[in-house]
């Protein structure tokens, strides 16, 4: 019996991976291109077309997957537009893949596919409810429950990172305030030190990097920001019960410097019950694209 495969492609604010593998995560074949961030709709569709026909001349799938980030319109397969692509609006993703290709195309936001990577790859295999964080440019969530994505009405379920923590907080890249990812993200880390000092810092990298050095504006910054983040998973632990919650992100390669303060927050702020079994951890490095081929399992 042939083994069935499947391309999830991922994009990502620096480049689009596109992924061909099985169910059990095997890799038969990836590729990917940069990302240009003034890309505008037929721009980025013939890119995304472009990849797609160099990746299924050397192994063709069965069915495509792609995760992009919101807000989208799964109905109606587009993109309604996007926070690192901002030229995009109303971008026909399904429909041009369909039509070019002739196969079925599954679509989803990005920290939905990060979600579903993790439960049928990573640390949240096997578990019946899990919640993923992606602590990255911004702040997003994901939530799987008995195998399924939650989507939500049209596929902006759980944008958990725009749930308000700071009552007339800092200005949030949404246009509103004290959202989460205003605090906890590398937008917000870098934000939060400007206003601090007046001063521009390059990279998330770099912000950590002055955490190490016990500078501190930072070191006090992400306390702050580590509060907001505790405050906002005991708001989705009380909601939905979770068995794990998992971090996945390029932020999460500095969890030793916030792990502590993180963790033993949360255990503070929530009901005792819960400190009996919800497991707090960082994921495993599951490529984007894998979790957007898995939106083809379902």
């Amino acid at each position: 019996m042939e083994i069935k495969k499947f391309l999830g492609i991922d994009v990502g604010g620096g480049s689009v991976r596109g992924s061909v593998i099985d169910k059990s995560g095997k890799l038969y074949h990836e590729d990917k291109i940069q990302t240009q961030i003034d890309w505008k709709n037929e721009e980025f569709l013939q890119a995304l077309i472009g990849l797609v026909d160099k990746i299924i001349k050397v192994q063709m799938p069965d069915a495509i997957g792609i995760g992009t980030p919101g807000p989208i319109d799964m109905d109606l397969g587009t993109i309604i537009k996007s926070a690192n692509l901002s030229s995009l609006r109303n971008t026909p993703v399904v429909s041009s893949l369909k039509e070019k290709f002739n196969l079925p195309v599954y679509f989803n936001n990005d920290a939905n596919c990060a979600a579903l990577g993790e439960y049928y790859f990573g640390k949240g295999k096997g578990s019946s409810n899990v919640i993923v964080l992606t602590l990255g440019t911004g702040l997003g969530c994901g939530w799987v429950y008995n195998g399924q994505i939650f989507n939500g009405y049209k596929g902006n379920g759980m944008e958990s990172g725009h749930i308000t923590v700071i009552m007339h907080g800092a200005a949030c890249g949404c246009g509103k305030f004290g959202c989460a990812e205003a605090y906890f993200s590398a937008t917000g880390l870098l934000n939060r030190y400007k206003d601090k000092t007046g001063e521009e810092l390059k990279s998330a990298e770099e912000f950590f990097r002055k955490v190490s050095e016990k500078d501190d504006n930072c070191v006090k910054i992400l306390q702050f920001s580590t509060d907001v983040l505790a405050e906002l998973i005991r708001n989705l632990i009380h909601a939905v019960n979770p068995q794990k919650v998992i971090m996945v992100g390029g932020l999460t390669a500095s969890y030793n410097l916030f792990e502590e303060r993180l963790v033993n927050r949360v255990k503070n702020i929530i009901w005792p019950v819960f400190k009996e079994y919800t497991e707090i951890m960082v994921g495993e490095k599951i490529a984007g694209s894998y979790g957007a081929a898995a939106l083809c399992f379902e």
